[in-house]
């Protein structure tokens, strides 16, 4: 049976993609740190990841995000930062509140309200 993409599996991405943009590779340590877990359950995540065709990994090795996983990550990203202005633009949520609740929200939002939320934002400028 094909694994889901689930709510945890879209903050893998996210933070996969995060860690190549910072640092060329998303190895499985700065993974395990940034989700403040343990490094056997990432490795365990980055194998579902991989029979999905999300991510690719030699054994021991950094992990990558394939054309797919790319795709995937983007969205997801899009999405976490669409709400993370909306709520600092719209509400007045100060950064690090608006961060901690995006990442919670990004994963039930509806993309009509995402589509909204694009919308306040390139229509009210500062």
């Amino acid at each position: 049976m094909a694994e889901k993409i689930t709510p945890v599996t879209e903050d893998y991405l996210k933070i996969i993609m995060e860690l190549i943009n910072e640092n060329g590779e998303a190895r499985v340590t700065d993974i395990a740190e940034r989700l403040n877990v343990k490094k056997p359950t990432v490795t365990q995540t980055i194998e579902k990841l991989t029979a999905m065709g999300l991510v690719v990994r030699e054994s021991y090795g950094p992990v990558y995000l394939t054309s797919k996983g790319v795709e995937k990550a983007s969205a997801i990203y899009e999405k976490y930062t669409t709400v993370r202005d909306f709520f600092i633009t719209a509400l007045g949520v100060d950064k690090t509140d608006s961060e901690r609740n995006a990442c919670s929200i990004e994963h039930i939002v509806s993309h009509e309200t995402i589509e909204k939320m694009e919308y306040f934002l390139a229509t009210h400028h500062d």
